[in-house]
């Protein structure tokens, strides 16, 4: 069970959440913060804010945020059980501060290091798609190159086994050329077509699937615990 759910978690990709969305999210998670002022439920936050920065570890400036973010917290939490009257300031009140701020910072680095990547992602595929052709301009276009491919490998074969071109032998090789170029050539075709059908989803930013619903849901869930809580 834990399993599956880790496998779970871990094909979660923020790349798949909508640009828009994640505006929105952002609006209404600053919104949240405002309004907050129950512990747990600044808690919670936190640690819906700590799994999106779980998804993007390669990023040292989030890491490094969300984990100091969770040892302020930590020692807020402990603060709460201590007598600090003898402090002539509230301690908590400039602690909480700290800590909305820190959280709406690691939230927008999030969302703009999101964002950024699925531009680049964007970018090179257009880039490898400048021109797009049929399945039947594919294969007339290199249908040829395969071809000459393939002499040049029997050329060479004929030479180093000193096959006799008169021979059987090297008219049956000849005879197969033809089907191994266009054998070779479906190869290409079709791997080069799953490749752009893989990537083609990073073209697709305004699609409103599942994931983003959920998503939003989340953040509409966080904002109304942070006003009615108290």
């Amino acid at each position: 069970m834990f399993a599956k759910l880790k496998k779970k978690h871990d094909s979660i990709c923020l790349e798949d959440l909508n640009n828009i969305l994640l505006v929105i999210s952002l609006l209404l998670l600053s919104i949240s913060l405002i309004f907050v002022k129950n512990v747990l439920i600044l808690t919670i936050i936190f640690v819906f804010i700590y799994e999106l920065a779980s998804h993007l570890t390669s990023n040292k400036y989030i890491n490094f945020l969300s984990n100091f973010l969770g040892i302020i917290l930590f020692a807020y939490l402990l603060l709460h059980f201590l007598d600090l009257n003898f402090l002539n300031f509230d301690i908590l009140y400039i602690l909480k501060i700290i800590i909305k701020s820190l959280m709406f910072l690691d939230y927008l680095l999030i969302v703009f290091i999101d964002i950024k990547r699925k531009k680049l992602k964007i970018i090179k595929s257009k880039k490898r798609n400048i021109k797009k052709y049929t399945f039947k301009e594919l294969r007339n276009k290199k249908i040829d190159e395969f071809k000459n491919n393939n002499l040049k490998v029997i050329e060479e074969y004929q030479k180093i086994n000193e096959i006799n071109k008169n021979s059987d032998y090297y008219k049956v090789i000849k005879d197969n050329l033809n089907n191994k170029s266009t054998n070779d050539l479906e190869e290409y075709v079709w791997v080069n077509y799953l490749r752009f059908y893989k990537n083609k989803r990073y073209n697709v930013i305004n699609v409103f699937d599942k994931m983003n619903f959920i998503f939003i849901i989340i953040h509409v869930i966080i904002l109304l615990l942070a006003i009615f809580v108290r």
